[in-house]
């Protein structure tokens, strides 16, 4: 990769140890496969076990995790590191959920964003178990907070994506023009079925709000033929690539090989790169770094890393 290559990261995650708090609390109540994984990755990263803390109680691990420092956040420190490594711009998403001090995640991360502004743009969580409460939500995080962006777990929320209430929430974004991401594709949650939201509902989705920018968080994976021809068959249906280890899409089986075939010509310009770097224990420039060894143009690469986001957040190409 050109060395002087610049990155939009459209799917980063700033915690401090609050927010990592409630974050960890609420897939522990209603995701406990997923809290099962989160427990293992951040076990490692604090240095102990992966399966020390995997089935024991949440506040076991948090405790540790507290002791360990492991979850301090260092905001200019985490910055200074992005720009060194060639991060222009990162979208911080958030939780809906509450913090100790009774105001929420997204005002603790829409405060991180307000600090390096140049450098961080934060989208607001919301759950659309309550639409009528995630339409408060995101014109509070609109009006109050100048979150421009949003983002919704349909699987977490057992919310239907494409459900009356949703479409009222959909078409509120539309109104403010903040671009939505979505998390799309298989789920590790077995209260819902592993389709919970997939291509199939973004399609409802961009065929009823033609006008929301759509972002398939996870790129859609293990639907990624489908979500080509989504792509192709709707303007404003983006894809990026978050929580998938760049070295492992390439070999043979991984089920990205439509990307690779179709995202460099016909969806040249729909594919994202995001990171949700602490699920590989990588930073975000480190995975960027590992997209040099995918089969595409730099030409390709400098549109998925960072040309074909930049108007989407409002930013020269």
């Amino acid at each position: 990769m050109n060395s002087q290559q610049q990155i939009i990261d459209v799917a980063g995650m700033v915690f401090d140890e609050d927010c990592w708090e409630a974050y960890l609390r609420t897939f522990a109540e209603y995701a406990p496969d997923y809290a099962t994984m989160l427990a293992r990755r951040l076990a490692v990263t604090a240095g102990f076990s992966p399966i020390e803390f995997a089935d024991g109680p949440v506040d076991d691990l948090l405790s540790a995790l507290r002791e360990s420092g492991a979850l301090r956040l260092d905001l200019d420190a985490y910055v200074t590191g992005l720009t060194a490594g060639g991060i222009r711009h990162q979208v911080i998403h958030s939780t809906p959920w509450s913090l100790p001090d009774g105001t929420k995640v997204n005002d603790r991360v829409a405060s991180f964003a307000r600090r390096h502004p140049d450098r961080l743009h934060a989208w607001a969580s919301v759950n659309l178990a309550d639409p009528d409460e995630a339409i408060a939500e995101v014109r509070r995080c609109y009006e109050q907070l100048g979150l421009r962006g949003a983002s919704v777990t349909h699987f977490l929320d057992v919310a239907d994506p494409v459900g009356d209430g949703a479409h009222a929430f959909y078409r509120v974004l539309e109104e403010l023009r903040m671009p939505l991401w979505v998390h799309t594709g298989h789920n590790l949650s077995r209260r819902v079925p592993m389709d919970w939201c997939m291509w199939r509902h973004l399609d409802t989705i961009a065929r009823c709000h033609p006008d929301l920018i759509l972002i398939a968080g996870h790129g859609g994976w293990p639907w990624i033929g489908e979500m080509m021809a989504l792509c192709q068959r709707h303007p404003h249906v983006y894809l990026e690539l978050s929580t998938h280890r760049p070295r492992h899409m390439i070999k043979p089986g991984s089920g990205w090989e439509s990307l690779f075939a179709h995202g460099a010509s016909s969806i040249r310009h729909k594919v994202l790169f995001g990171s949700i770097s602490w699920v590989h224990g990588r930073s975000a420039p480190e995975l960027a770094h590992e997209t040099s060894e995918w089969p595409i143009t730099e030409t390709v690469r400098t549109a998925w890393l960072h040309d074909n986001a930049a108007p989407i957040l409002g930013l020269s190409r």
